[in-house]
């Protein structure tokens, strides 16, 4: 059986690798359509039994249709654990969410979601640490021993409960005799376990933080570090990877500092997290904001970015669905405007070169009806009530587009900016129409807010599209994907002929792939344009399309920092989602991206074979090695890394 359900081998190697479940009664992966089935079988159970809707068979099949044939994406999140998972924890369906923290349970509640896929925005800004108690004058070791069990539960309660001691001035002992030992699977999510190891590691750094805060709150950098570190620890059974921003206040030099110099090397858990800084309103002094703008320079990776909270409420305001009364914060790439304790889902129309206004439409009506077909999960385990009445108040949408830079009205490739806006209203509105519609059927409340532009890193190479609204990497390229030698899938990837070659940083254990890509023939590339034009293209998709924000990575050039400064501060009333990082311009070896010429495509691209046989794969895959479960929704910057 050859899957010629995807159109490229890459885009069934995404498939296989991220998205595909274990079918033990068949000892394989799941085929594509096996995948988008599997969805629309929970759904179609879901609405019945929780809305009372029956999901006909002509809907289903026109949604279902977009999906196999990559016209939308419902939520990779929903997509992934569709089914037993899903139905046990209704928030692992969820893209993103937001916690400020502002009480203990903050920090094991951060744990759960993260633990359940889902990627977690943070605050430690003063007002909400200020909240949490103080730590006893004393610590001393007890004998009470906290019992972990063997699950999500198990480990969240168990981390509330220890920190519950910790800050009573008690040192408990803890039992972990019921966790599974490492690599043992986990039948309902998917994936392999991390052993005990990983927690214990959490449990002895919080007892050395709260040792070092005795008769004291913990500082900001405090919970940002034990936050990071619960991130740090979610290694299988929810994710390899957690998603995190941090947000703190703008004069708050300890986490303007927190990347500096080698922290990597002492304060490793900090990688987990992109710090942003919090603008209550625009500085009355431009020297406060060139002060943060050469911090950001100097740190190399755009940090702390920027999170313009009023902004934000201006931006929430426009439509006057919304109670704009809340102190807003945002999820990882910064795309979706949050109240505290609340979640996201997100839903995808892909762009192609040709389509029509009639086709676009369309689709940001499929996508509007999976988001709001999404947003009925409100059954949510083990989290503060707040949690599920901020999301049914609101039912959130995320309905974006992805590949905006191949269509020609679109990324403004043809510049009429009258044309683009019209157009974008257009969609919008039809967004905000079908939602209130189909709420009305699921007997929800119609949304609150609904667009957005989100990064789509790997749901962009599965759909074979450019990413969100940034450009392809360029006219022709290779795409790297290093794979563990012992995996099965590396294996099997191998002997079906894939481009190969030993990592040159590892090379006994890694191996690197290579597949060559090409951009539509009207696509706009990386090279294309200016930071200050990416700028101005985004101010339109912020004004025009978006009740959320887009969120967009510029690479920013060395002489045009001080461009991009001044286009911020002109802008700043309007600069929500924005992250800036420098273009090095510098290729290394087996990058994950590099540029070639079409010469150069044409002859490997005779080297990569047009199809592989995936029901060989068996041959290497004895049982369940899936990393899925693994893969986390809301990356951030780390949204296209898909290593095996």
């Amino acid at each position: 059986m050859t899957t010629k359900e995807l159109p490229s081998v890459y885009q069934q190697f995404i498939h296989k690798s991220r998205y595909a479940r274990w079918l033990p009664e068949e000892n394989r992966r799941e085929e594509w359509h096996e995948t988008v089935a599997r969805y629309f079988n929970f759904f179609e159970k879901h609405l019945e039994k929780n809305c009372g809707y029956i999901l006909d068979k002509k809907t289903r099949k026109y949604l279902e249709d977009k999906v196999l044939n990559l016209e939308v994406m419902p939520s990779m999140r929903a997509l992934m654990t569709a089914g037993p998972a899903l139905e046990k924890e209704n928030i692992a369906g969820y893209n993103c969410s937001y916690i400020p923290v502002d009480h203990p349970k903050a920090f094991d509640e951060i744990l759960y979601v993260l633990m359940c896929g889902t990627g977690v925005g943070f605050s430690v800004e003063k007002k909400y640490i200020e909240n949490l108690p103080i730590v006893a004058d004393n610590m001393h070791p007890t004998e009470t021993t906290i019992v972990v069990r063997d699950s999500k539960l198990g480990w969240a309660k168990a981390f509330r409960e220890i920190l519950t001691l910790l800050y009573a001035g008690q040192i408990p002992k803890w039992d972990i005799s019921n966790i599974r030992g490492a690599g043992e699977r986990l039948h309902t999510f998917g994936g392999r376990a991390s052993g005990p190891g990983p927690l214990v590691d959490l449990f002895n750094f919080a007892t050395e933080v709260f040792t070092k805060a005795q008769g004291r709150r913990l500082t900001s950098l405090e919970c940002h570090d034990l936050v990071c570190k619960v991130g740090e620890i979610v290694v299988v059974g929810g994710v390899r990877r957690s998603a995190m921003i941090s947000l703190s206040d703008l004069n708050d030099r300890e986490m303007r500092d927190a990347k500096s110099g080698e922290w990597y090397r002492v304060e490793s858990q900090r990688a987990l997290s992109n710090n942003s800084a919090v603008y209550q309103n625009k500085p009355e002094n431009i020297g406060v904001f060139m002060e943060e703008w050469l911090s950001l320079y100097k740190s190399g990776s755009g940090e702390r970015g920027i999170f313009n909270r009023q902004a934000s409420k201006t931006v929430a305001s426009r439509n006057k669905r919304r109670d704009t009364d809340f102190e807003f914060g945002t999820n990882p790439c910064s795309e979706i405007i949050l109240r505290p304790h609340q979640v996201c889902n997100l839903s995808e129309c892909v762009v192609r070169s040709g389509d029509s206004e009639e086709k676009l439409l369309d689709k940001v009506t499929a996508a509007t009806i999976l988001g709001t077909m999404q947003a009925t999960l409100t059954s949510f385990k083990y989290l503060r009530k707040t949690w599920k009445e901020t999301t049914e108040k609101e039912r959130l949408l995320g309905v974006s587009l992805t590949g905006i830079m191949d269509h020609k009205i679109l990324s403004g490739n043809i510049f009429n900016k009258a044309a683009l806006k019209d157009l974008l209203v257009k969609l919008k509105n039809k967004s905000i129409a079908v939602n209130k519609e189909w709420a009305k059927k699921f007997k929800i409340n119609q949304s609150t807010a609904i667009t957005c532009v989100k990064p789509s890193g790997t749901v962009s190479q599965l759909v074979n599209a450019a990413s969100g609204i940034h450009a392809r990497h360029n006219d022709y390229y290779i795409r790297r994907v290093r794979g563990d030698k012992k995996d099965p899938l590396t294996q099997f990837l191998i002997s079906q002929n894939i481009p190969t070659e030993s990592c040159v940083m590892k090379p006994d254990s890694t191996s690197v792939f290579s597949f060559v890509e090409k951009a539509p023939d009207y696509g706009l590339t990386r090279h294309s344009r200016t930071a200050i034009e990416q700028l101005e293209h985004w101010l339109i998709y912020a004004e025009h399309w978006c009740e959320h924000k887009p969120s967009i990575t510029i690479s920013v050039n060395d002489d045009e920092w001080l461009g991009v400064a001044d286009w911020c501060w002109r802008h700043f009333d309007e600069l929500t989602g924005v992250s800036f990082l420098p273009n090095f311009g510098h290729v290394y070896q087996q990058a994950p991206y590099e540029d070639i010429d079409k010469a150069t495509y044409d002859k490997l691209q005779k080297k990569q074979p047009n199809e592989i046989n995936w029901n060989e794969l068996m041959t290497y895959e004895k049982e369940d090695t899936t990393k899925s479960s693994q893969t986390l929704a809301c990356t951030a910057g780390a949204c296209e890394i898909v290593d095996v």
